[in-house]
């Protein structure tokens, strides 16, 4: 039977200085329970869920409560909700076998139509961009204040906005694109949002009210 988890948390808070952590392999590192800590504060559910059930040892996180509170939510409802739409699709695709077959003909000439025009065209992927820009902005949407440090996580790569709230960061030459969560860096206020390197302007960034983060051992429960 297929071992499913059903509940994340942190049973036992650390209370060890993440800002004084020093930083190796892209996490800090915790020199009291020699661990790195991996931060998940811009870590979807989907992206939590799966490094915690690869890892082949505990795991030390750090995230806000709500983000705990969401992974409850996506654990127990949204799985529920998958399997009605496991469901609906089983009926729809049932439904779909009479149309299929009888547009065979016109489907067979319409292959052979796109099987050409496939051959003309050019598959490569485009080229990820050297500059990325974009506006943080307040909840009301207005621009935010300038000066503010928005930064690609895990590098050295950061940029401060303008007055209208506009950063820019120049990619340096051996850019590694793996790197794709931006970040804003301020004791007051957070922000975050993946990187898409298709295309320099990215969407905006919207200021959020400082969370406080928790941080320790990831405990899971599973079925």
């Amino acid at each position: 039977m297929k071992t499913t988890i059903t509940n994340i948390s942190i049973a036992e808070p650390c209370s060890q200085n993440w800002e004084l952590m020093e930083k190796r392999d892209g996490h800090h590192f915790c020199e009291t329970c020699s661990k790195c800590v991996i931060d998940f504060s811009t870590y979807t559910n989907a992206e939590i869920i799966k490094t915690l059930a690869s890892a082949n040892s505990e795991v030390c996180g750090r995230m806000s409560q709500n983000q705990l509170n969401q992974l409850s939510y996506h654990l127990v409802v949204a799985p529920t909700q998958r399997n009605w739409m496991k469901y609906l699709g089983a009926l729809t695709i049932g439904a779909s076998i009479f149309l299929q077959q009888s547009q065979v003909f016109a489907s067979t000439k319409t292959e052979t139509t796109l099987s050409v025009l496939k051959k003309n065209t050019n598959d490569a992927k485009p080229e990820p961009v050297k500059v990325i820009y974009g506006y943080v902005i307040k909840e009301n949407k207005q621009p935010a204040l300038a000066g503010i440090r928005v930064a690609i996580a895990n590098t050295r790569m950061f940029a401060f906005t303008d007055a209208k709230g506009r950063y820019e960061i120049k990619l340096d030459k051996g850019f590694d694109y793996k790197n794709n969560n931006l970040i804003v860096e301020n004791t007051k206020d957070r922000s975050a949002l993946k990187i898409d390197y298709s295309i320099s302007k990215q969407r905006d960034m919207i200021l959020m009210a400082y969370e406080p983060m928790i941080m320790g051992k990831m405990i899971m429960k599973t079925n």
